[in-house]
């Protein structure tokens, strides 16, 4: 008997970090895809600006952006701050509060 207490054990214990593993899983919020995306750039010399919203991986958030070029490159833009917070960021803040409250 005494030999197979580790093997319980061990187990037990990867019977627990599945059951946690899949919970954690299942609860991450889906992120739409274009808030992956850089947020748009420019080239070239030029006086018009251009200002909007894009979501930033590394803090969570949306932050502002502004840029003047003649030539824009396309990427993640959003016209309000509420636009991006509610596409990228709402279901991430949703999950993180509903731990918070366990």
């Amino acid at each position: 008997m005494s030999q197979l207490k580790p093997f319980l054990l061990l187990s037990s214990m990867l019977l627990c970090c599945s059951l946690l593993e899949a919970r954690f899983l299942t609860s991450l919020p889906i992120i739409p895809n274009i808030c992956h995306q850089p947020p748009p750039r420019s080239s070239g010399i030029c006086t018009v600006e251009v200002e909007g919203y894009y979501y930033d991986s590394a803090t969570f958030d949306c932050q502002m952006y502004s840029i003047g070029g003649c030539r824009l490159i396309p990427g993640q833009s959003f016209g309000s701050l509420q636009n991006c917070v509610e596409t990228c960021v709402h279901g991430l803040r949703r999950n993180q509060d509903l731990y918070v409250n366990e």
